[in-house]
């Protein structure tokens, strides 16, 4: 499915369009439901995972990028985003 939180093919934070990569914004047993519901973005290789301000290695970053995802879903679907992904990343 296409993304519901991007619209164009480009890294989510800087905007660069070389070098990207696709990041399941939900991972583990929720990556086939970031799949299903258009939650994944774009990130260039510094913001996915080759440093420090990455969303795999900084906490906040990725937590942000929950929220965010969460939003997307709630303001798009109709369904119950914390039945589906067993989580409120909103009020952690």
């Amino acid at each position: 499915m296409k993304s519901i939180m991007q619209e164009n093919k480009e890294c989510f934070f800087c905007k660069r369009k070389d070098d990207l990569h696709l990041h399941h914004v939900f991972e583990g047993r929720n990556r086939g439901n970031s799949d299903k519901y258009g939650l994944t973005i774009y990130l260039c290789a510094y913001h996915h995972n080759m440093s420090d301000d990455s969303v795999h290695f900084n906490p906040i970053y990725d937590k942000l990028m929950k929220i965010i995802g969460q939003l997307y879903f709630e303001k798009t679907y109709e369904d119950d985003f914390i039945k589906i992904f067993r989580r409120n990343y909103k009020e952690e």
